[in-house]
This record gives C-alpha cells, sequence and structure tokens, in this order.
C-alpha cells in the first residue's frame, strides 16, 4: 500500500490538469474510461507513433482514471485494516468472556460443597473455626479459595467492556494501519451531519496527516453530538464527580475508523476522485446541460403538459 500510496502521487500532477482539462473537453465517463484502457493496452511504441495529440488525451484520461483507481485501492485497503482490527478485538473478547465463564463453572461445584458446610450435621455449633477452616480448605485451597471470591464478589464484566479492554491492547495497530491507509484518501461527506458525528479533525485529510493527539483534546473543543450517549463511558475520562474531563484517545480514534469504514461501504461517504465511491450525483447530467440533453434525446412526452 505504500507503493501505492507513492504511485498516486507521482499521478497527482497530472491528474490536477487532467481534472481541469478534460471537463471542459466534455468527454463523457465511458468516453474516459475508454481512452484510458486504449493506452493501456497500445505499446510505448504504438502510443509514440500516433498524433501528439492523440497520445497526450490517451495518457491524459489514463493519468485520470488510474488515480481515481489507486484512490480506491487505498480506501480498500484502510477497510480491510480496519475490519481486521473489528474482529480481532471481536475475537480476543470472546475468547476472554468463555474464559471467565469456564472459570466460574468450573469453581461452581466446589463453592457449593463449601455451601454444605453451613448444614453439615457433622460440625456443631461448638466445633472450632479453624477445623472448619482446615474442612473447607482441603475442597478448595486457600489461594484458589481467596481467587475464587473476588471473582464471585466482584461484578461481572460485560462482552462490550471486553470489547474496549481489547482494543486498548490494540491501539498502537489502529493507529498505524488506519491512520497511513486513510491519509491523502480525501474523505467527504455526503450528509453533513457526519462532519459533527465523527469529528472534524478526522474528517478532513489535514485532520490525518497532522495526527492529532486526541487524549488532550478538552471535552469543550469536542464537537456536538460526537460522542453517542451509549458510548460515554468508554469513549471519555471522568474525574471523581463523574463529570467528563477528556476523551480516551485511543478508544475514540478506533470507533471514528470503525464509523468510516461502515459509512464508506454504505455510501453515506464518498469521495471526489474515486471509481467505486463516486457521488450519485457525478454520474447526472449538470443542471446546465439538462435543457440540451433532454432535447436531443427528442422524447415526445416530454412535450406535452402536465
Amino acid at each position: 500500500m505504500g507503493l501505492e500510496c507513492q504511485k498516486r502521487l507521482t499521478l497527482a500532477p497530472l491528474y490536477a490538469i487532467a481534472k481541469v482539462l478534460l471537463p471542459s473537453l466534455d468527454i463523457s465517463q465511458l468516453n474516459i474510461a475508454y481512452y484510458a484502457s486504449l493506452a493501456n493496452f497500445y505499446t510505448i511504441y504504438d502510443l509514440r507513433r500516433f498524433k501528439s495529440g492523440q497520445t497526450n488525451l490517451y495518457l491524459l484520461c489514463y493519468a485520470w482514471q488510474r488515480y481515481r483507481q489507486l484512490t480506491d485501492n487505498i480506501v480498500e485497503a484502510f477497510g480491510y485494516h480496519t475490519r481486521q482490527l473489528e474482529d480481532g478485538t471481536k475475537a480476543v473478547a470472546n475468547q476472554q468472556a468463555a474464559k471467565i465463564l469456564n472459570e466460574r463453572q468450573q469453581t461452581t461445584p466446589r463453592v457449593g460443597e463449601l455451601l454444605l458446610l453451613y448444614v453439615d450435621d457433622s460440625l456443631t455449633d461448638v466445633t472450632p473455626f479453624g477445623a472448619v477452616r482446615s474442612r473447607a480448605f482441603s475442597i478448595m485451597p486457600e489461594d484458589t479459595l481467596r481467587s475464587t471470591g473476588k471473582l464471585l464478589t466482584s461484578t461481572p464484566v460485560s462482552q462490550i467492556d471486553l470489547r474496549w479492554q481489547a482494543v486498548d491492547k490494540q491501539s498502537g495497530l489502529c493507529t498505524k494501519k488506519s491512520t497511513s491507509a486513510g491519509n491523502g484518501s480525501g474523505f467527504r461527506q455526503q450528509q453533513r451531519q457526519w462532519q459533527n458525528l465523527v469529528g472534524r479533525a478526522a474528517m478532513d485529510e489535514e485532520g490525518f496527516s497532522r495526527q492529532h493527539q486526541l487524549a488532550k483534546q478538552r471535552v469543550e473543543d469536542i464537537p456536538a453530538c460526537t460522542v453517542p450517549t451509549r458510548l460515554r463511558n468508554y469513549l471519555l475520562n471522568f474525574d471523581q464527580d463523574g463529570k467528563p474531563i477528556g476523551l480516551r484517545g485511543d478508544r475514540y480514534e478506533f470507533w471514528v475508523y470503525r464509523q468510516l469504514r461502515k459509512r464508506i461501504d454504505m455510501g453515506d461517504i464518498y469521495l471526489d476522485d474515486s471509481v467505486q465511491h463516486r457521488r450519485f450525483a457525478d454520474d447526472l447530467v449538470s443542471m446546465e446541460a439538462k435543457a440540451d440533453a433532454l432535447k436531443a434525446l427528442n422524447i415526445p412526452w416530454l412535450h406535452q403538459p402536465v
């Protein structure tokens, strides 16, 4: 993916020219793709034999198409790494939950034996407590009894708690892989509300390159509705009075990347320089050319009153 990013940077100057020039030539998207395929089909020797304008057009269309394909490759890598991190944390959380459940199931019968000591007729009210303790330690060693008691008296850890604990352990991978894949890919939101949902720092290209230290951001600087109510206890730090004082940067970053991947897959977020993740409006005739396009189609019912 590093090579893909480098190719994209190499094509960026040519793409900037194509982005200005090709629309002025009034070439359709299908024709651009066709000319780009010709540049890929012909050899360098053949391209040099063509007229210079023809060769330049083919190469410019190729640069246009290839740049957008590279953008999609980077976005796919971003989604792949993010999905891997999600699946990895989910698997770790499931393993931890299964381990805790297994420990509880293994200790349940012995805890039952310990409880039966209270109703054992062989033990009277005058039986020394030391004898009872000896019987109890014969059923379960002292160290195991202490750990089991703490396990049973502590609040059970929920699945979502285990999931976020797994995220904490993989926070370095989240930053390294997802940020490098998302850097410079040009995310844009189709819905303006999305910017408030994930925060401004994560949406623009500068946000990726600056690598904001999210953990140091003040709660007052976080856009409204950025942190869902159901995740506040997991994404925010609180003081002794229960007042939020800051973000848990690694968790928040993981959540942002996860939401970005989901929204890209759903089509809520588009990319300007993409083949697969464009806006629906990119395939429509512009409002300025609508009248000429309808006139050229010559559809009879369009000339009839409503």
